[in-house]
């Protein structure tokens, strides 16, 4: 790519860009060319958002609540009209096919109009406690909030967490994934563009040293993290060395539960949405998907027919499948599809690298590992589902709670308390049933775990980002 096509970005502080003496690459993942030189902010950027944060945090906090929902109104409209230019943004850096990008964006929207309407409603509560005294509770704001967000969906988990903690009264500074960079600091721009006051939205791009230097930072008050595991396990680690509360949304390796009286066609269906969403680099895809004797060899034929129909491309052409997000992470895969057939597993379907430029995948079905399979026990980020068959209720649900993660489930069947046994039985945070994704920014989202700890979305979410403070009050004691 021809330098002149190649962004430069700085990072976003106090509601403007600022360079950087260090800078890294980011690649389209279609085609491995570099689309942007992105300053790199390291601990002096990291400094200079927290400052900005801190300035404008405290006048944000004392604004009337309705008057800052109004704000964040205005930034959703801004968001809405910047659709298009959010959605290619996006699938350039991260290879989503644009319509999914789009849909993504629609969905941030609606998660800052959520949170908007919520400022006025972060309500205390008057505690009984004798005639001569009163007790009551307030929820106040708990400063600054740190947001390190992955690259697999950018827009829509930047507004999971930085609209409520905006919300709640409070600044944040968000270090976005190295991949996804440019689309965060467009989201910055466009909220500073609707009215939101500078300092309160920072971007701060980076790599290891630029998250080390926001997390262990003593004016953070507040850390919110969402990517593997190992990561955030060091994320948390870090956060109790600070006592600082935080959220954490880790992996999954998530079970779906297909019964004999299922909707096939709708059982197929959220199985293809569990490999396509953003090219199968999703932390709740359903990876392990169990199958019942009598409707295996039905679901698998209709199953492998439709994957294999499944088209390639990159994201802006708006394929069903586009790239997964580096060489890397395409050696990742293709690593553990090979030690699963090597253990005598088969793919049905796909099972390597697609024979074409980029970081491709084939659409890959694996049957026949077992339990503890690496294959079956470990996230592979990318377009591979496990399929296994299973004969009774209990087996099914003792199988799918098999796992050191609990994010995420689903269901399909049309017996209504079967429907209920089993979503009360499976140890996940969320599960679906007769359905995949479709959660709206109301339900709150979290794992059981090692899938992480707290909740996003829902009135739980601000929850993380209040303090409770509570009054107590002699009445005969106070002067009239």
């Amino acid at each position: 790519m021809s330098q002149e096509r190649v962004a430069h970005r700085g990072m976003f502080v106090n509601g403007s860009y600022h360079q950087s003496d260090d800078t890294f690459d980011v690649e389209d993942p279609s085609t491995g060319e570099q689309i942007a030189s992105v300053a790199d902010a390291g601990p002096d950027g990291v400094d200079a958002a927290l400052d900005s944060a801190g300035d404008a945090q405290a006048e944000w906090a004392a604004m009337d609540p309705i008057e800052r929902g109004r704000i964040l109104r205005d930034v959703a409209r801004e968001l809405e009209a910047n659709v298009d230019e959010l959605a290619e943004l996006a699938t350039q850096e991260i290879g989503r096919p644009l319509g999914q990008s789009k849909g993504l964006v629609g969905s941030a929207v609606d998660y800052v109009d959520y949170y908007a309407g919520m400022t006025d409603k972060i309500e205390g509560e008057s505690i009984p406690v004798g005639e001569t005294k009163q007790a009551f509770t307030r929820k106040e704001p708990i400063g600054i909030s740190a947001q390190i967000v992955p690259w697999n969906a950018p827009v829509l988990l930047t507004f999971r967490g930085v609209a409520p903690a905006l919300a709640a009264g409070n600044a944040v500074v968000v270090k976005p994934s190295p991949f996804a960079p440019g689309i965060i600091l467009k989201l910055a721009e466009i909220a500073s563009e609707a009215g939101l006051p500078d300092g309160l939205f920072n971007v701060v791009p980076g790599l290891v040293e630029t998250s080390q230097a926001l997390t262990t930072d003593d004016r953070v008050d507040q850390i919110t993290f969402t990517g593997s595991v190992s990561t955030g396990q060091i994320v948390g680690k870090t956060a109790i060395d600070q006592v600082v509360p935080t959220v954490l949304e880790l992996g999954g390796k998530s079970p779906a539960v297909v019964f004999e009286d299922a909707d096939l066609d709708a059982a197929v269906d959220g199985a293809m949405k569990a490999m396509t969403l953003v090219n199968g680099q999703v932390c709740f895809a359903t990876t392990r998907i169990f199958v019942h004797k009598d409707v295996y060899d039905e679901f698998k034929r209709r199953y492998v027919d439709a994957v294999e129909s499944i088209e390639l491309g990159a994201g802006k052409d708006n394929p069903d499948l586009g790239p997964v997000i580096s060489q890397d992470a395409l050696e990742e895969i293709d690593g553990y599809v090979r030690a699963a057939v090597d253990d005598g597993a088969t793919a049905l379907t796909g099972g390597q690298p697609a024979d074409r430029a980029g970081n491709f995948y084939e659409p890959t079905i694996i049957e026949g590992a077992d339990d503890d399979a690496e294959i079956s026990c470990e996230e592979v980020f990318g377009p591979v589902i496990n399929i296994y068959e299973f004969s009774d209720e209990d087996e099914v649900i003792r199988r799918a709670n098999d796992t050191e993660y609990g994010l995420y489930a689903t269901v399909w069947t049309n017996t209504l308390d079967r429907a209920h046994r089993v979503a009360n039985g499976i140890e996940a945070g969320s599960v679906m049933v007769n359905q995949y994704a479709g959660s709206r920014p109301q339900t709150p989202f979290g794992g059981y775990k090692k899938s992480g700890l707290g909740r996003e979305k829902g009135m739980q979410a601000v929850e993380h980002y209040t303090q409770l403070k509570t009054v107590n009050v002699e009445i005969g004691s106070v002067e009239e």
